[in-house]
Order: C-alpha cells, then structure tokens, then sequence
C-alpha cells in the first residue's frame, strides 16, 4: 500500500478523443499529486490552455492521486489508469427574460423556448431574438407542465397540462398559438405530461394519480368537428400510485414511468396496461427524466436529493447513485442531450446545478441561482434554460 507523501505511483493517462492523446502517456508522480497539478501537466505537454477533466474508475479525480490509489488498494508496482477528457463549461452569457407570472414549466425546440406561465398563458421565445415574445392564453387555471410535441408545416405543436384538470394541445405558427384539442379526463389538477419518441401518444399525470395515455394527433378522421377546441378522451387509463403522480417520461414507445408523492417509482407497459416495476425509496418524488444515453433515469425528491436508478436491475429499489448539491426541495430534473454523465437539476433554494454522474459527492457547476424557487430546467440542442417563481426565464449558452 502506498502511504509516504514522497513515494511515488506509476499513472496512465488515457483519453477517448484522439486529438488529445498522448505520444508517452505513463509517468511517475508523487502520491500528493493532485487533479490541478495533473491538469497542469497535461496543458504542458499538449501546448494547450484548455481545462481538463480526469477519473479513475466511474469517480472523478478531484483529490490527491493516494487517495485513488489506496480506495484501489495499488502498491508503488501498479499503475494507476486516469482517464481525462476536455471539460465541458457553459459559456458564461446567459439571457434573463422577464414574465408576467411563475414559469413553471419549459420546452425547447430548434428556434424557439416555450414557457408555461402561473396566469394559464403560454409564452414563446425565440432564441435568437429576431422574433418578439409571443404568449396567448390557453388554461384558465396556471399551467404546470409544457412538452413539445412534433413539429408541423408553418409551426410546432405542444401540449400543456393545468391546475384545470385538462390539457391542452397547442398549434404554435409564426404568428399566433391556437388551442386545437382541449384533452378531459383527469379529475384533479394535471402535474405532468409527457411526449412518446414516435411523437404519437402523450402520457399525463395528476392529483388523482392516474396515469392518462391520449392520441397526439392533430386531426382523427371521423371525428365530428364544430368550434375549437375540439374535445378528446384518453385512450388508456392506469392506477396503482397511491398519492400524486408528479413527474412522467417515456422510455420507448410501450413503456413509461411515473414518480409520486407515494415515494415510489413505476414503469407501466403501455402495451400490455399494466405496470411491470415498482421501485421504491423513503421520501416523495417531484420529478424524472429518462436518459436514452445511458438507460438510467433521475428523479429529484423533496429531501434535496438527486437519485438515479437503473431500471435494468431486479432488486426492489434500484438506486445506482445518490447526487447531493441542492439545499431545498428538487423541482426538475433534465439530463445532458449529448452526455450520459451530465445532468441539471433545479430547486426550490433558486439553485441550478450541473453534475458529472462519475461523481455523486459535489455538483460540477451552479448556474446563476433564480431570486425566488427555480421550478423548472430544460436541456435540449444544445440549450439550458431555468424558470422560476421569481418571474424569470434564464437562458444559458450553449456548451462550448
């Protein structure tokens, strides 16, 4: 075992991206060495001032090389594989558009940002600032979850779901939002919904915790038309949630999943109605996200926790990772679209904060806090965004 600060451990430096490899990548280091003095070196010999990440393993090397190398038990014989990468940052420049109300929920597409507002309207930015601010109103009641759904000639579609008990499917073109379908069926308010990769079905959840599966379809031939919008039932309804249903996502096409305030999470096959597991954990579940780059999902809690369960095991609760950070209750969850390890996480502290999965000790960056509860992050094409109830849109850089 290596303990002496002046003894010395054989490192491999490995990378993925062959534009940063190393010629010679095996040197001796002191024990002491550290993830500065590693990035140092690595600046050195490839001429370059760009930042760099290392880790030994799945864990991000953020302290003194003995302490890797006792937690694998290496003598002064063995080398010791570092892996490093070029670190990934959000540009500093970030927007902040003001709103007439909480932004509790957020979408993004290719052009633009849609925020769904505490006053039932719904707002759309565009993210290059060509186009003005366009809102109309949708929900008598604040809306609480906003999802793009497909996008059409002329505009996109996107469905939203309220404190109304309805959703609502939006036709969105250059000039003008139009409610095409109001969707009935929940009994209490509608806390999430939520779009199938084939852009076909829609999943929703409520206070009367049920799982509503609906049609996404603009246009069902044979149903009779009059003044818009036009009424639609769900096509499948699934209980087994003892409380709220907070958060849902899909999977694929035949499965969803859904968090509760019943401390549990569900995967429902869609195709055979049913749900087929059931993981659990001791405190209530706000929010999940579902990454297809690394098959796990994330669900933030009211006890400040970020968890990640990988519903691939067959234990009872499957929990792979616990991400700790946030100081109040987490209130959104949006993994990287590009990385499997990247995840944001909002709360209600007004905190939005960046993790590297390698590591479950410390969040890897904090984005400038909201004044009041951020309720809400979004992550797509290369774009986040954070609402909160301090009236607020936050608009961050893309990832350089």
């Amino acid at each position: 075992m290596l303990g002496g600060e002046d003894q010395q451990v054989q490192v491999r430096l490995l990378t993925d991206d062959e534009t940063i490899q190393l010629q010679q990548n095996v040197f001796s280091l002191p024990v002491s060495a550290s993830n500065v003095q590693l990035e140092s070196m690595v600046q050195n010999l490839l001429n370059s001032e760009q930042d760099f990440v290392f880790r030994v393993g799945d864990e991000l090397l953020q302290d003194r090389v003995a302490k890797y190398c006792q937690s694998a038990e290496l003598s002064g014989e063995h080398v010791l594989d570092v892996h490093y990468a070029v670190k990934r940052l959000f540009e500093d420049s970030r927007t902040d558009v003001p709103c007439p109300d909480w932004v509790s929920d957020i979408t993004i597409s290719d052009e633009f940002i849609y925020a769904g507002l505490y006053d039932g309207k719904l707002l759309r930015v565009c993210m290059d600032k060509t186009e003005a601010i366009l809102e109309a109103p949708i929900h008598e009641k604040p809306i609480k979850s906003v999802c793009l759904v497909t996008k059409i000639d002329g505009g996109e579609v996107i469905v939203t779901s309220s404190l109304d008990q309805n959703l609502s499917l939006v036709k969105c073109s250059r000039k003008k939002m139009t409610t095409m379908y109001a969707l009935k069926g929940h009994t209490e308010t509608v806390t999430c919904c939520h779009v199938a990769p084939s852009q076909q079905q829609l999943a929703s959840g409520g206070w009367d915790s049920l799982l509503k599966i609906w049609s996404a379809s603009l246009d069902e031939p044979g149903e009779e038309k009059k003044s818009l919008p036009y009424l639609r039932t769900p096509l499948l309804t699934l209980g087994g949630h003892k409380q709220a249903i907070t958060g849902c996502c899909w999977r694929n096409n035949m499965e969803t999943v859904t968090v509760s305030r019943d401390m549990s999470l569900k995967i429902w096959d869609i195709q055979l109605m049913t749900c087929s597991n059931t993981l659990n954990i001791t405190s209530s579940l706000e929010c999940v996200s579902w990454s297809p780059h690394s098959g796990l999902l994330a669900a933030g809690s009211s006890d400040k926790y970020v968890r990640l369960f990988d519903p691939r095991g067959t234990s009872e609760t499957i929990v792979t990772k616990t991400l700790i950070g946030h100081s109040a209750w987490v209130s959104d969850v949006a993994w990287s679209p590009t990385s499997e390890y990247e995840i944001a996480a909002s709360a209600y502290s007004g905190a939005v904060l960046i993790w590297d999965t390698r590591t479950c000790k410390i969040p890897v960056k904090e984005l400038a806090k909201h004044k009041d509860k951020a309720l809400c992050v979004e992550w797509r094409n290369g774009v986040l965004a954070s609402g909160g109830s301090d009236n607020t849109l936050k608009i961050y850089g893309s990832l350089s």
